[in-house]
Protein backbone atom coordinates (compact mmCIF):
# COMPACT_ATOMS: atom_id res chain seq x y z
CA UNK A 1 0.00 0.00 0.00
CA UNK A 2 2.80 2.41 0.87
CA UNK A 3 4.54 1.85 -2.46
CA UNK A 4 1.25 2.45 -4.30
CA UNK A 5 0.86 5.80 -2.52
CA UNK A 6 4.42 6.73 -3.49
CA UNK A 7 3.70 5.83 -7.11
CA UNK A 8 0.50 7.87 -7.13
CA UNK A 9 2.27 10.95 -5.75
CA UNK A 10 5.14 10.61 -8.21
CA UNK A 11 2.74 10.23 -11.11
CA UNK A 12 0.80 13.32 -10.04
CA UNK A 13 4.00 15.39 -9.70
CA UNK A 14 5.27 14.25 -13.11
CA UNK A 15 1.92 14.98 -14.75
CA UNK A 16 1.86 18.50 -13.29
CA UNK A 17 5.45 19.15 -14.43
CA UNK A 18 4.74 17.83 -17.91
CA UNK A 19 1.49 19.76 -18.26
CA UNK A 20 2.98 23.02 -17.02
CA UNK A 21 5.91 22.55 -19.38
CA UNK A 22 3.57 21.87 -22.28
CA UNK A 23 1.53 24.99 -21.57
CA UNK A 24 4.52 27.25 -21.06
CA UNK A 25 6.25 25.96 -24.19
CA UNK A 26 3.54 26.80 -26.72
CA UNK A 27 5.43 29.88 -27.94
CA UNK A 28 8.95 28.56 -27.46
CA UNK A 29 11.43 27.75 -30.20
CA UNK A 30 11.96 24.09 -31.09
CA UNK A 31 14.45 24.43 -33.97
CA UNK A 32 14.83 26.65 -37.05
CA UNK A 33 15.09 23.45 -39.08
CA UNK A 34 11.51 22.56 -38.11
CA UNK A 35 10.46 25.05 -40.81
CA UNK A 36 10.86 22.37 -43.48
CA UNK A 37 8.64 19.39 -44.32
CA UNK A 38 6.28 18.58 -41.45
CA UNK A 39 8.78 19.77 -38.84
CA UNK A 40 11.17 17.86 -36.62
CA UNK A 41 10.33 14.15 -36.79
CA UNK A 42 10.32 12.96 -33.18
CA UNK A 43 11.41 9.59 -31.91
CA UNK A 44 8.58 7.63 -30.31
CA UNK A 45 11.02 5.96 -27.93
CA UNK A 46 10.57 5.96 -24.18
CA UNK A 47 13.13 7.35 -21.74
CA UNK A 48 14.85 3.96 -21.45
CA UNK A 49 15.52 3.79 -25.19
CA UNK A 50 16.55 7.44 -25.44
CA UNK A 51 19.20 6.91 -22.78
CA UNK A 52 20.70 4.12 -24.90
CA UNK A 53 21.21 6.17 -28.04
CA UNK A 54 17.70 5.43 -29.27
CA UNK A 55 18.07 1.67 -29.80
CA UNK A 56 14.62 0.09 -29.83
CA UNK A 57 13.83 -2.36 -32.65
CA UNK A 58 15.44 -5.31 -30.86
CA UNK A 59 14.82 -4.24 -27.24
CA UNK A 60 12.55 -6.87 -25.65
CA UNK A 61 11.55 -5.97 -22.08
CA UNK A 62 8.56 -6.81 -19.84
CA UNK A 63 8.99 -3.61 -17.79
CA UNK A 64 8.33 -0.81 -20.29
CA UNK A 65 6.43 -0.17 -23.53
CA UNK A 66 8.48 -0.10 -26.75
CA UNK A 67 6.27 1.38 -29.50
CA UNK A 68 9.01 1.46 -32.16
CA UNK A 69 8.50 -2.26 -32.75
CA UNK A 70 4.98 -3.43 -31.81
CA UNK A 71 6.13 -7.07 -31.86
CA UNK A 72 8.00 -6.35 -28.59
CA UNK A 73 4.69 -6.12 -26.69
CA UNK A 74 4.93 -9.92 -26.53
CA UNK A 75 7.45 -9.44 -23.70
CA UNK A 76 4.72 -8.20 -21.30
CA UNK A 77 4.07 -10.47 -18.34
CA UNK A 78 0.68 -12.19 -18.61
CA UNK A 79 -0.30 -10.90 -15.13
CA UNK A 80 1.04 -7.35 -15.34
CA UNK A 81 0.00 -3.84 -16.30
CA UNK A 82 2.55 -1.26 -17.52
CA UNK A 83 2.27 2.52 -17.62
CA UNK A 84 4.96 4.82 -19.08
CA UNK A 85 4.92 8.62 -19.03
CA UNK A 86 7.67 11.09 -19.84
CA UNK A 87 8.45 14.79 -20.27
CA UNK A 88 11.22 16.45 -22.29
CA UNK A 89 13.15 19.69 -21.98
CA UNK A 90 15.51 20.86 -24.72
CA UNK A 91 17.99 23.71 -24.30
CA UNK A 92 19.68 24.84 -27.52
CA UNK A 93 22.27 27.30 -28.76
CA UNK A 94 21.71 28.45 -32.34
CA UNK A 95 25.05 29.45 -33.85
CA UNK A 96 25.74 31.31 -37.11
CA UNK A 97 28.90 32.93 -38.43
CA UNK A 98 27.82 36.23 -36.86
CA UNK A 99 25.89 35.52 -33.65
CA UNK A 100 24.67 32.99 -31.08
CA UNK A 101 21.12 32.76 -29.74
CA UNK A 102 19.53 30.55 -27.09
CA UNK A 103 16.30 28.59 -27.48
CA UNK A 104 14.36 26.18 -25.29
CA UNK A 105 11.37 23.91 -25.47
CA UNK A 106 9.57 21.76 -22.90
CA UNK A 107 6.81 19.30 -23.69
CA UNK A 108 5.00 16.18 -22.63
CA UNK A 109 6.48 13.08 -24.19
CA UNK A 110 4.88 9.66 -24.36
CA UNK A 111 1.82 8.48 -22.44
CA UNK A 112 1.77 4.69 -22.90
CA UNK A 113 -0.08 1.67 -21.50
CA UNK A 114 0.67 -2.04 -21.91
CA UNK A 115 -1.30 -5.09 -20.76
CA UNK A 116 -2.00 -8.76 -21.59
CA UNK A 117 -5.12 -9.98 -23.37
CA UNK A 118 -4.09 -13.65 -23.40
CA UNK A 119 -0.83 -15.51 -22.90
CA UNK A 120 -0.20 -15.29 -26.66
CA UNK A 121 -1.75 -11.84 -27.19
CA UNK A 122 -0.50 -8.58 -25.65
CA UNK A 123 -1.77 -5.08 -26.29
CA UNK A 124 -0.82 -1.43 -25.85
CA UNK A 125 -2.36 1.99 -26.40
CA UNK A 126 -1.27 5.55 -25.83
CA UNK A 127 -0.47 9.02 -27.08
CA UNK A 128 2.85 10.43 -28.30
CA UNK A 129 4.17 13.26 -30.47
CA UNK A 130 4.99 12.53 -34.12
CA UNK A 131 6.44 15.85 -35.29
CA UNK A 132 7.01 19.33 -33.89
CA UNK A 133 7.16 22.78 -35.48
CA UNK A 134 8.54 25.77 -33.58
CA UNK A 135 10.60 28.52 -35.18
CA UNK A 136 10.79 32.31 -35.49
CA UNK A 137 13.33 33.72 -37.93
CA UNK A 138 14.25 37.15 -39.27
CA UNK A 139 16.29 37.71 -42.43
CA UNK A 140 17.10 41.37 -43.14
CA UNK A 141 18.49 42.55 -46.47
CA UNK A 142 19.22 45.86 -48.19
CA UNK A 143 17.70 46.64 -51.59
CA UNK A 144 18.96 49.52 -53.76
CA UNK A 145 15.40 50.74 -54.42
CA UNK A 146 13.32 49.63 -51.42
CA UNK A 147 15.95 50.03 -48.72
CA UNK A 148 15.81 47.59 -45.84
CA UNK A 149 13.57 44.54 -46.27
CA UNK A 150 12.69 42.25 -43.35
CA UNK A 151 11.66 38.68 -44.16
CA UNK A 152 9.98 37.09 -41.15
CA UNK A 153 9.22 33.37 -40.90
CA UNK A 154 7.26 31.84 -38.03
CA UNK A 155 5.78 28.41 -37.38
CA UNK A 156 4.09 26.55 -34.53
CA UNK A 157 2.27 23.26 -33.94
CA UNK A 158 2.93 19.67 -34.85
CA UNK A 159 1.42 16.24 -35.34
CA UNK A 160 0.36 13.89 -32.54
CA UNK A 161 -0.14 10.14 -32.69
CA UNK A 162 -2.80 8.19 -30.79
CA UNK A 163 -2.44 4.44 -31.24
CA UNK A 164 -3.60 1.01 -30.22
CA UNK A 165 -1.22 -1.88 -30.84
CA UNK A 166 -1.24 -5.65 -30.61
CA UNK A 167 1.42 -8.34 -30.55
CA UNK A 168 0.93 -12.06 -31.15
CA UNK A 169 3.32 -14.85 -30.18
CA UNK A 170 3.56 -17.15 -33.20
CA UNK A 171 6.03 -19.50 -31.52
CA UNK A 172 7.98 -19.41 -28.28
CA UNK A 173 10.70 -17.37 -30.01
CA UNK A 174 8.82 -15.41 -32.68
CA UNK A 175 6.26 -12.62 -32.38
CA UNK A 176 4.58 -10.20 -34.79
CA UNK A 177 2.69 -7.00 -34.11
CA UNK A 178 1.12 -3.84 -35.47
CA UNK A 179 0.15 -0.34 -34.35
CA UNK A 180 -3.06 1.21 -35.66
CA UNK A 181 -2.59 4.96 -35.24
CA UNK A 182 -4.56 8.15 -35.74
CA UNK A 183 -2.40 11.14 -36.69
CA UNK A 184 -3.83 14.54 -35.84
CA UNK A 185 -2.65 18.07 -35.27
CA UNK A 186 -2.35 21.59 -36.64
CA UNK A 187 0.67 23.30 -38.20
CA UNK A 188 0.57 27.08 -38.59
CA UNK A 189 3.15 28.84 -40.76
CA UNK A 190 3.52 32.48 -41.77
CA UNK A 191 5.80 34.59 -43.92
CA UNK A 192 5.95 38.38 -43.89
CA UNK A 193 7.83 40.80 -46.17
CA UNK A 194 8.15 44.20 -44.48
CA UNK A 195 9.64 47.47 -45.78
CA UNK A 196 10.48 49.61 -42.72
CA UNK A 197 12.37 52.26 -44.75
CA UNK A 198 9.59 52.95 -47.24
CA UNK A 199 6.23 54.64 -46.61
CA UNK A 200 5.08 53.85 -50.15
CA UNK A 201 5.49 50.09 -50.17
CA UNK A 202 2.84 47.90 -48.55
CA UNK A 203 3.94 44.97 -46.42
CA UNK A 204 2.91 41.47 -47.46
CA UNK A 205 1.93 38.50 -45.29
CA UNK A 206 1.09 34.89 -46.15
CA UNK A 207 -0.61 32.61 -43.58
CA UNK A 208 -1.10 28.85 -43.86
CA UNK A 209 -2.91 26.75 -41.26
CA UNK A 210 -2.91 23.00 -41.97
CA UNK A 211 -5.04 20.50 -40.07
CA UNK A 212 -3.77 16.92 -40.32
CA UNK A 213 -6.04 13.95 -39.59
CA UNK A 214 -5.84 10.36 -40.81
CA UNK A 215 -5.02 6.77 -39.86
CA UNK A 216 -1.57 5.21 -40.09
CA UNK A 217 -0.26 1.64 -39.76
CA UNK A 218 3.13 0.21 -38.87
CA UNK A 219 4.22 -3.39 -38.35
CA UNK A 220 6.90 -5.31 -36.52
CA UNK A 221 8.47 -8.73 -36.15
CA UNK A 222 10.85 -9.94 -33.46
CA UNK A 223 12.90 -13.08 -32.85
CA UNK A 224 13.81 -13.69 -29.21
CA UNK A 225 15.89 -16.48 -27.73
CA UNK A 226 17.04 -17.01 -24.16
CA UNK A 227 19.59 -19.63 -23.12
CA UNK A 228 19.61 -21.62 -19.88
CA UNK A 229 22.36 -19.33 -18.57
CA UNK A 230 20.13 -16.25 -18.97
CA UNK A 231 21.72 -14.92 -22.16
CA UNK A 232 19.24 -13.20 -24.49
CA UNK A 233 19.51 -12.76 -28.25
CA UNK A 234 16.99 -10.49 -30.00
CA UNK A 235 16.55 -9.34 -33.59
CA UNK A 236 13.73 -7.03 -34.61
CA UNK A 237 12.37 -5.37 -37.73
CA UNK A 238 9.75 -2.61 -38.03
CA UNK A 239 8.13 -1.35 -41.21
CA UNK A 240 5.54 1.15 -42.40
CA UNK A 241 4.48 1.71 -45.98
CA UNK A 242 4.11 5.04 -47.73
CA UNK A 243 0.84 6.66 -46.60
CA UNK A 244 -1.34 9.48 -47.94
CA UNK A 245 -2.49 11.54 -44.95
CA UNK A 246 -5.50 13.87 -45.26
CA UNK A 247 -4.87 17.60 -44.82
CA UNK A 248 -7.23 20.58 -44.85
CA UNK A 249 -5.61 23.99 -45.14
CA UNK A 250 -6.74 27.58 -44.65
CA UNK A 251 -4.85 30.11 -46.81
CA UNK A 252 -4.76 33.87 -46.35
CA UNK A 253 -2.52 36.40 -48.14
CA UNK A 254 -2.90 40.15 -47.64
CA UNK A 255 -1.20 43.56 -47.88
CA UNK A 256 -0.94 45.72 -44.79
CA UNK A 257 0.51 48.73 -43.03
CA UNK A 258 2.15 48.44 -39.63
CA UNK A 259 0.67 50.60 -36.87
CA UNK A 260 2.87 52.48 -34.40
CA UNK A 261 2.05 49.79 -31.83
CA UNK A 262 3.14 47.00 -34.20
CA UNK A 263 -0.36 45.78 -35.17
CA UNK A 264 -1.09 44.71 -38.76
CA UNK A 265 -3.57 47.03 -40.53
CA UNK A 266 -4.73 45.10 -43.63
CA UNK A 267 -5.50 47.13 -46.74
CA UNK A 268 -6.14 44.49 -49.38
CA UNK A 269 -6.81 40.73 -49.33
CA UNK A 270 -5.02 38.88 -52.11
CA UNK A 271 -6.11 35.33 -51.25
CA UNK A 272 -8.63 33.89 -48.78
CA UNK A 273 -9.40 30.18 -49.10
CA UNK A 274 -11.03 28.04 -46.40
CA UNK A 275 -10.61 24.29 -45.89
CA UNK A 276 -8.65 23.44 -49.02
CA UNK A 277 -8.45 19.64 -49.01
CA UNK A 278 -5.43 17.62 -50.04
CA UNK A 279 -2.85 15.08 -48.86
CA UNK A 280 0.67 14.83 -47.60
CA UNK A 281 2.59 11.70 -48.44
CA UNK A 282 4.56 10.11 -45.61
CA UNK A 283 7.54 7.96 -46.59
CA UNK A 284 8.34 4.29 -46.31
CA UNK A 285 10.02 3.64 -42.96
CA UNK A 286 12.27 0.64 -42.27
CA UNK A 287 14.11 -0.14 -39.05
CA UNK A 288 16.18 -3.12 -37.89
CA UNK A 289 17.83 -3.75 -34.55
CA UNK A 290 19.80 -6.36 -32.63
CA UNK A 291 20.45 -6.77 -28.90
CA UNK A 292 22.53 -9.14 -26.81
CA UNK A 293 22.32 -9.32 -23.05
CA UNK A 294 21.94 -11.20 -19.82
CA UNK A 295 18.61 -11.14 -18.00
CA UNK A 296 18.41 -8.38 -15.34
CA UNK A 297 22.12 -7.65 -15.77
CA UNK A 298 23.37 -6.03 -18.97
CA UNK A 299 22.35 -5.27 -22.54
CA UNK A 300 24.07 -3.98 -25.69
CA UNK A 301 22.44 -3.31 -29.03
CA UNK A 302 22.40 -1.43 -32.30
CA UNK A 303 19.76 0.04 -34.64
CA UNK A 304 19.53 1.17 -38.23
CA UNK A 305 16.61 3.22 -39.59
CA UNK A 306 15.92 4.34 -43.17
CA UNK A 307 13.11 6.64 -44.38
CA UNK A 308 12.30 7.41 -48.03
CA UNK A 309 11.66 11.15 -47.74
CA UNK A 310 12.49 11.73 -51.42
CA UNK A 311 8.93 10.50 -52.13
CA UNK A 312 7.38 13.06 -49.76
CA UNK A 313 4.84 15.45 -51.25
CA UNK A 314 2.40 18.07 -49.96
CA UNK A 315 -0.80 18.73 -51.91
CA UNK A 316 0.75 16.76 -54.77
CA UNK A 317 3.86 18.94 -54.92
CA UNK A 318 7.18 17.15 -54.36
CA UNK A 319 9.72 18.69 -52.01
CA UNK A 320 13.52 18.67 -52.18
CA UNK A 321 13.88 16.37 -49.16
CA UNK A 322 16.43 13.55 -49.07
CA UNK A 323 16.17 10.00 -47.76
CA UNK A 324 17.21 9.90 -44.10
CA UNK A 325 19.23 7.35 -42.10
CA UNK A 326 19.92 6.83 -38.42
CA UNK A 327 22.54 4.64 -36.73
CA UNK A 328 22.35 3.97 -32.98
CA UNK A 329 24.50 2.03 -30.53
CA UNK A 330 23.77 1.67 -26.82
CA UNK A 331 23.42 -0.47 -23.76
CA UNK A 332 22.60 -0.75 -20.07
CA UNK A 333 24.05 -2.29 -16.92
CA UNK A 334 22.45 -3.19 -13.58
CA UNK A 335 24.88 -4.37 -10.85
CA UNK A 336 22.17 -6.38 -9.02
CA UNK A 337 18.36 -6.50 -8.97
CA UNK A 338 18.27 -8.38 -5.66
CA UNK A 339 16.23 -6.64 -2.96
CA UNK A 340 18.91 -7.47 -0.39
CA UNK A 341 21.51 -5.54 -2.38
CA UNK A 342 22.24 -1.93 -1.58
CA UNK A 343 20.12 0.66 -3.38
CA UNK A 344 22.96 1.86 -5.61
CA UNK A 345 23.51 -1.71 -6.75
CA UNK A 346 19.93 -1.86 -8.09
CA UNK A 347 20.20 1.29 -10.22
CA UNK A 348 20.33 0.71 -13.98
CA UNK A 349 22.97 2.73 -15.83
CA UNK A 350 22.44 3.45 -19.55
CA UNK A 351 24.40 5.07 -22.36
CA UNK A 352 24.56 5.32 -26.13
CA UNK A 353 25.40 7.28 -29.26
CA UNK A 354 23.51 8.04 -32.46
CA UNK A 355 24.20 9.58 -35.85
CA UNK A 356 21.38 10.85 -38.05
CA UNK A 357 21.63 11.83 -41.70
CA UNK A 358 18.48 13.96 -41.87
CA UNK A 359 16.14 14.62 -44.76
CA UNK A 360 17.39 18.21 -45.15
CA UNK A 361 19.95 19.43 -47.64
CA UNK A 362 20.26 23.24 -47.74
CA UNK A 363 22.68 25.19 -49.94
CA UNK A 364 24.40 21.92 -50.87
CA UNK A 365 25.03 21.13 -47.19
CA UNK A 366 23.48 18.01 -45.63
CA UNK A 367 21.99 18.76 -42.20
CA UNK A 368 23.26 15.90 -40.03
CA UNK A 369 22.88 15.25 -36.31
CA UNK A 370 25.02 13.54 -33.67
CA UNK A 371 24.16 12.79 -30.05
CA UNK A 372 25.66 11.14 -26.96
CA UNK A 373 23.20 10.02 -24.29
CA UNK A 374 23.44 8.95 -20.65
CA UNK A 375 20.76 7.85 -18.23
CA UNK A 376 19.80 6.01 -15.08
CA UNK A 377 16.82 4.02 -13.86
CA UNK A 378 16.02 4.56 -10.18
CA UNK A 379 14.04 1.63 -8.71
CA UNK A 380 11.12 2.38 -6.41
CA UNK A 381 10.77 0.43 -3.12
CA UNK A 382 9.37 -3.11 -3.31
CA UNK A 383 8.39 -2.84 -6.99
CA UNK A 384 9.88 -3.21 -10.46
CA UNK A 385 8.71 0.34 -11.22
CA UNK A 386 11.39 2.95 -11.92
CA UNK A 387 11.99 6.66 -12.27
CA UNK A 388 14.03 7.11 -15.44
CA UNK A 389 16.33 10.03 -16.22
CA UNK A 390 18.17 10.67 -19.48
CA UNK A 391 20.30 13.42 -20.97
CA UNK A 392 21.46 13.75 -24.56
CA UNK A 393 24.24 16.09 -25.67
CA UNK A 394 24.30 16.74 -29.39
CA UNK A 395 24.58 19.01 -32.38
CA UNK A 396 22.85 19.48 -35.71
CA UNK A 397 23.68 21.41 -38.84
CA UNK A 398 26.65 23.59 -39.78
CA UNK A 399 27.64 27.25 -39.99
CA UNK A 400 28.97 26.75 -43.54
CA UNK A 401 27.21 28.70 -46.32
CA UNK A 402 25.47 30.95 -43.77
CA UNK A 403 23.51 28.08 -42.23
CA UNK A 404 22.76 27.46 -38.56
CA UNK A 405 24.47 25.03 -36.21
CA UNK A 406 22.37 23.86 -33.30
CA UNK A 407 24.08 22.61 -30.13
CA UNK A 408 21.63 21.15 -27.63
CA UNK A 409 21.11 19.35 -24.36
CA UNK A 410 17.92 17.35 -24.07
CA UNK A 411 16.74 16.22 -20.63
CA UNK A 412 14.05 13.57 -20.23
CA UNK A 413 12.20 12.51 -17.09
CA UNK A 414 10.01 9.43 -17.09
CA UNK A 415 8.11 7.08 -14.84
CA UNK A 416 7.61 3.40 -15.69
CA UNK A 417 5.02 1.68 -13.50
CA UNK A 418 4.98 -2.11 -13.46
CA UNK A 419 2.08 -3.57 -11.48
CA UNK A 420 0.67 -7.07 -11.13
CA UNK A 421 -3.06 -6.46 -11.48
CA UNK A 422 -4.39 -9.86 -12.39
CA UNK A 423 -3.46 -11.92 -9.32
CA UNK A 424 -6.31 -13.24 -7.17
CA UNK A 425 -5.31 -12.96 -3.52
CA UNK A 426 -6.07 -15.85 -1.19
CA UNK A 427 -6.96 -15.44 2.47
CA UNK A 428 -6.90 -18.11 5.18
Amino acid sequence: MKSNKILSKLLLILAVIALSGQLSAQNRISSPYSRFGIGDILSNNGVNNMAMGGISYGVFSPFFVNTSNPATYAAFDSLSFIFDVGAHSKQSKLITQDLTQSANHTSLGNLLFGFPVARWWKSSFGLMPYSMVGYKMLDSRIDDHAGKINYLFEGTGGINQAYIGNSFSITRNLSVGFNFSYLFGTIDKSRADEFPDSIYKLNYKSLRSARIHDVYLNYGILYHKQSKTGMQYNAGLAFSNSSNISVSENRLDYLYFKSSSGVDLPTDTILNLKTVKGNLKLPVNLGVGFTLGKTDKWLIGSDFQWQQWEKYSYFGVADSLKNSMRFSLGGSFTPSVSTISGYWQRITYRGGVRYTKSYLELRNERINEFGISLGIGLPLPRTRSTINLAAEFGSRGTIANNLIKESFIKFTLGLSIFERWFIIKKYD
